[in-house]
């Protein structure tokens, strides 16, 4: 074989290895149908070590089910770099009169309000190793952003004395570096897309530690060339223990839902 025949070779390899890409720019927005929303959490003073942790839904009765809007997307620099985001917010409350023992406090007969507020921001770089006709293959770095807030409001009896309240509260924004993986296989060229994406991440120093796996599989249909709908399956697990505003927050997440999805591509 000749030394042009290789290179010629080589030359087509490449090109198949690396085919122009189709779109640049992508926007969804969608209903998040969150089946499982699920957090233990406590709450203590700052510089002091975790008490006991309180399940929501079962001693606090919080929602774990919800419906909530999501916002993703991209954009494509070129065919190897690009970037992408995401947005949604979940709020879950409840309401118990059971009896519980918070941050050293033991309350009975009482009323117990509590919330847990979550919001997740996502944006990643986006480097795109391979890529062909049918197939893309990617690495991810970026950040994970999670604001948390989170308290219990009670009125009745408090360490033994009637007719007390009781309120405890504390906000947290915790932004967490992600490195993770991304890919699609187009199933039918230009209209059936199915698609996989996975962040992680795992952080420990001093009295800070952070863990998070992330993890997404939708399936993509594009009814003409710049509109589509999808369906997807989210699950997002969070450990974050760290000082918050006024408090020292150790809270375990589970969040996992069903996306239903509309897609403007160009």
């Amino acid at each position: 074989m000749s030394m042009k025949t290789v290179f010629l070779l080589v030359l087509v390899l490449v090109s198949f290895a690396h085919a122009e890409v189709k779109d640049k720019f992508k926007i969804s927005l969608g209903v998040m149908n969150v089946v499982n929303f699920e957090t233990e959490m406590q709450i203590a003073p700052k510089d002091a070590p975790v008490g006991v942790r309180i399940n929501t839904k079962d001693q606090l009765h919080m929602q774990n089910d919800t419906n909530v809007l999501r916002l993703d997307g991209y954009y494509r620099f070129n065919n190897t770099h690009s970037i992408d985001f995401s947005y949604f917010s979940v709020n879950s409350n409840g309401t118990t009169s059971d009896a519980i023992t918070w941050d050293g406090n033991d309350i009975v007969s009482a009323n117990i309000n509590s919330f847990f507020n979550m919001d997740i921001y996502k944006l990643n770089y986006i480097y795109s190793f391979y890529h062909n006709d049918k197939v893309e293959l990617a690495l991810t770095v970026g950040l994970h952003i999670t604001a948390v807030e989170l308290g219990i409001f009670a009125y009745g009896t408090v360490n033994g004395i009637d007719d007390s309240t009781y309120k405890s509260d504390t906000s947290l924004t915790v932004p967490l570096p992600v490195l993770g993986f991304k890919g699609e296989y187009t199933i039918i060229d230009k209209r059936l897309f199915v698609n996989y994406k996975a962040d992680y991440f795992y952080l420990a120093f001093d009295d800070y530690k952070g863990a998070l796996v992330t993890t997404a599989l939708n399936i993509e249909y594009h009814f003409i060339d710049n509109f589509g709908v999808g369906l997807g399956y989210n699950v997002n697990t969070m450990r974050i223990e760290a000082n918050g505003n006024n408090a020292r927050v150790d809270v375990t997440n589970t969040l996992s839902g069903f996306m239903l999805y509309a897609s403007y591509i160009y």
